[in-house]
């Protein structure tokens, strides 16, 4: 099993190039994508926020932080950086390490450039994205120990894309009324994911001994193939997410029913920095 951030989630190391969607005209995914401006419903405060991962509620399986500021050099920008591993027992199976960092515009929600940095066992992988107004431009390059190198270059071309951060920043912002239903194109990795989100309540929740009132909604993920279609995951039965019922709408909850139970990664400490 695997622990990436958010989300969600898989590598591709070697090249690849998309279809381009115009030749073919768009498909639904694309059309069904969500173009609300940023609403101003919750408080981007700047925070640092720990969590851990889990399966089954039983092992403990990683932990990773992400830290979100504000831009000091004068432009109006989110800087957020994440670190995390894997832990315990699942460390022995798979160790795993990476960081990361986000730059996305204040004003607009929109994403400028995403770096992500893992390491499995004896290869490590660079990831870096670079949002422009059409397109997406992707740099990868892995290397596996005693190995050179192997870098590619790949583009997306459409005009809504979100890395993880910004997209965290969009939904929440977002009103999440009863039934509200949010799909967003999100690039975690060099493969851009459709994500589906929809408002399935408000509820009272305990996470690690405290309890929180909270926004509960329902996830489905798709990875875009090469030619566009969605490639739908059976082993991933259910995801929820649950962000706070209050003006931050910080996430609280993630959990991914799967064929032998569930992972997740429930919120663990929260430290303002403003």
């Amino acid at each position: 099993m695997k622990f990436r951030i958010s989300a969600l989630f898989a590598t591709v190391l070697l090249p690849w190039t998309f279809v381009s969607a115009q030749s073919v005209g768009p498909p639904q995914w694309m059309k069904e994508v969500t173009r609300l401006p940023p609403g101003d419903n919750a408080n981007l405060r700047p925070v640092k926020l720990a969590y851990t991962l889990a399966w089954n509620n039983r092992v403990n399986a990683g932990e990773f932080e992400i830290s979100i500021v504000r831009n000091e050099g004068g432009k109006s920008r989110f800087i957020g950086d994440a670190k995390g591993k894997s832990t315990g027992f699942a460390r022995l199976l798979w160790p795993y390490d990476f960081r990361a960092r986000s730059i996305v515009d204040e004003s607009s929600l929109r994403p400028i450039t995403f770096q992500l940095v893992e390491k499995e066992r004896n290869e490590s992988s660079n990831y870096d994205i670079i949002f422009e107004d059409k397109r997406q431009i992707f740099t990868t390059t892995s290397k596996k120990d005693d190995e050179e190198a192997r870098t590619a270059t790949s583009r997306f071309s459409f005009d809504f894309g979100q890395d993880v951060l910004s997209s965290a920043f969009y939904l929440r912002s977002q009103e999440l009324k009863q039934g509200e239903k949010i799909t967003m194109l999100v690039t975690p990795f060099n493969r851009p994911y459709v994500a589906r989100l929809q408002v399935i309540g408000r509820e009272e929740r305990k996470i690690k001994g405290r309890k929180y009132k909270t926004i509960k909604l329902d996830a489905t993920i798709g990875k875009v193939n090469e030619d566009l279609t969605l490639k739908h995951y059976e082993k991933i039965k259910k995801t929820t997410l649950w962000v706070s019922n209050d003006e931050y709408r910080i996430p609280l909850e993630l959990q991914s029913q799967i064929s032998v139970g569930f992972v997740s990664a429930r919120i663990n400490d929260l430290n303002w920095l403003e």
